[in-house]
């Protein structure tokens, strides 16, 4: 058994692998704080502006909309000149854009800067992402992986707490000021920092990039499957969260304290289950990690929307962790599916065209509720039902070699050291030593 093997997971990285994934950790806590403010005030700006809830759900979707261009955009730059100087540029554009908010004049410029924040919510994600993967360790990235993406749900807690914290004393928009704050971890982003050895050696290897990488058969065909997947999965997401503090308000007449406290049972069992899926993928694959959840998720859906409320707890807790906490998944599958020259904007594209293909979700639930054609709860859970049957539908009917064995080993972590046999006997002898 090689001594890596032998240690624990954590013990294994450097420090600069610990630096490393730390700054794309606390960037996607502070990017999940900042999408999801806007979630928890909602219905407050809907009424200072005079609009529907249904306006303010088409706000999400253009937020999503623009995810694309940042991921494009932010994969393009850190395949060509590394993956620290995008991820500090789309941290500091989406603090500065949100923050922004907290002055919009009219509900139009509140679109405005929501969408632009858009831009660099996708751009974060994709360079740190692919960041912190790279620094990593093969040999726990799905554990690292699921690390990761459940430091959204943080992100999500804190807006929440936040919102039950700031909007009561000093309304919404001083809920937006706080969120011009993650700028400031641009500052030991650039000092610590390293860059990703994985994008150094395909630099030296190849430094002339161009689009015509991603056009390889296998490439491509990778990114369209994995799209369409991420799509659905993103649907569940923002099935399960773009209405739901609305719901427990309008709905279920829930004060704002007891939405705080549901959202933070939601994001617990975010985080959570995405440790455990990202686990599961590194022991038994991919497919296993993403499907088992999904299944689950599907009797767990009445008690999220309130067939129960004593159970509200109950249904807020499983909902994060098998709808939610799929997205453990997400770092390590993306990359493993593609080679380093072209992993950033791989992932880029990936990721962002399935929060496109997602984007109507939160507006698809808002529409069939609109003028009581049906309440609230059962548009909410009849299209996050809908969008796990065809992640299971997608996982299970996927082209051939699309999965290739070699990255579903890799998804699995190191194999295991065989196991020891014992010794054989030695032979017996009769002769005795000489005194």
């Amino acid at each position: 058994m090689s001594a890596a093997a032998a240690q624990p997971w954590w013990r294994e990285p450097t420090r600069p692998q610990w630096i490393s994934f730390l700054a794309a950790w606390l960037g996607w806590v502070l990017d999940g704080f900042d999408f999801t403010v806007f979630l928890l005030v909602m219905p407050a700006i809907a009424r200072e502006f005079g609009v529907t809830y249904a306006a303010t759900a088409w706000s999400i979707t253009l937020t999503l909309l623009f995810r694309l261009a940042g991921g494009y955009g932010a994969g393009w730059l850190a395949d060509r000149a590394g993956r620290k100087l995008p991820l500090m540029i789309s941290i500091v554009w989406f603090a500065v854009c949100d923050g922004a908010v907290a002055f919009a004049p009219s509900f139009g410029w509140v679109l405005v800067f929501r969408t632009l924040f858009g831009f660099g919510m996708g751009a974060e994600w994709t360079s740190g992402a692919t960041l912190a993967m790279e620094n990593w360790p093969e040999r726990s990235r799905g554990i690292a992986s699921g690390i990761l993406q459940g430091s959204w749900a943080i992100g999500y807690m804190l807006a929440a707490v936040a919102a039950a914290t700031v909007v009561p004393a000093f309304g919404w928009r001083a809920l937006f000021l706080l969120a011009a704050l993650p700028a400031l971890l641009v500052l030991p982003i650039r000092a610590f920092v390293p860059e990703s050895p994985d994008w150094r050696k395909a630099r030296d290897a190849a430094p002339r990039i161009s689009g015509r990488e991603l056009l390889a058969a296998g490439v491509l065909g990778r990114i369209g499957w994995a799209s369409v997947l991420w799509g659905v999965c993103f649907a569940i997401y923002y099935g399960l969260t773009g209405l739901w503090p609305t719901l427990l308000q309008a709905e279920l007449g829930l004060a704002p304290g007891a939405v705080a406290w549901l959202v933070i049972l939601f994001n617990g069992g975010m985080m959570a289950g995405a440790i455990a899926c990202g686990a599961i993928a590194t022991r038994y694959g991919v497919l296993w990690a993403l499907a088992a959840p999904v299944v689950l998720l599907l009797p767990v859906l009445p008690l999220y929307v309130g067939a129960a409320p004593s159970l509200l707890w109950l249904g807020a807790l499983g909902a994060g962790a098998l709808g939610a906490g799929i997205s453990g998944v997400t770092p390590v599958l993306l990359t493993i599916l593609f080679p380093p020259a072209v992993r950033a904007r791989s992932v880029g594209i990936v990721y962002h065209v399935g929060a496109l293909l997602a984007a109507a979700t939160p507006a698809l639930v808002a529409t069939l509720a609109a003028d009581g054609r049906m309440p609230l709860s059962r548009a909410l859970a009849g299209t996050v039902a809908a969008a796990a049957l065809l992640t299971l539908a997608i996982l299970f009917l996927r082209p051939r070699n699309v999965l290739p064995p070699e990255a579903l080993a890799a998804a699995r972590g190191a194999p295991r050291p065989p196991a020891r046999r014992p010794a054989p006997p030695q032979p017996q002898t009769n002769e005795r030593s000489t005194p």
